[in-house]
């Protein structure tokens, strides 16, 4: 992800989520060392992103989605995919993601990534009280 690249991202933030990600936020991610962001394009169209907290041997998937008119069609497998590559290639060993409890599609969709509910954050979702699963997936298995 680049800075251009953001106008493109806040349309699809704001068309996925009830509290979307402002610019600056994301500003502040391209900016810190400490994220990686990816964007996916087809036919030139900024059509999904990941943004990746990395520290030490752990990653944290902070904010993943595909814009609506891409969805269904493996765009977010792919992002999924991606991002465990990129965490498997450097010293990562765990990676940990939210996922809104009601969101059954995406818990399938990361359960398949061998990702596991570890616990529960209560109320999580301030917009809508919804609590949030934390799912975690080791990447050790996959070094041996």
């Amino acid at each position: 992800m680049q800075r251009d690249d953001i106008a493109h991202v806040l349309t699809i933030e704001t068309r996925s989520f009830a509290a979307p990600w402002t610019k600056g936020l994301f500003e502040e991610t391209l900016s810190s060392p400490i994220y990686a962001n990816f964007v996916m394009e087809r036919e030139n169209a900024t059509i999904g992103y990941i943004i990746l907290y990395v520290v030490a041997d752990e990653a944290h998937i902070m904010n993943l989605a595909v814009h609506p008119d891409h969805r269904r069609k493996g765009y977010g497998a792919r992002r999924i995919s991606h991002a465990i590559g990129y965490c498997a290639k450097g010293l990562v060993l765990e990676c940990f993601l939210e996922v809104r409890e009601g969101n059954i599609g995406a818990q399938k969709l990361y359960r398949e990534y061998g990702f596991r509910v570890i616990g529960k954050r209560k109320r999580y979702y301030s917009e809508t009280n919804e609590d949030a699963l934390v799912m975690q997936l080791s990447l050790n298995a996959e070094r041996e």
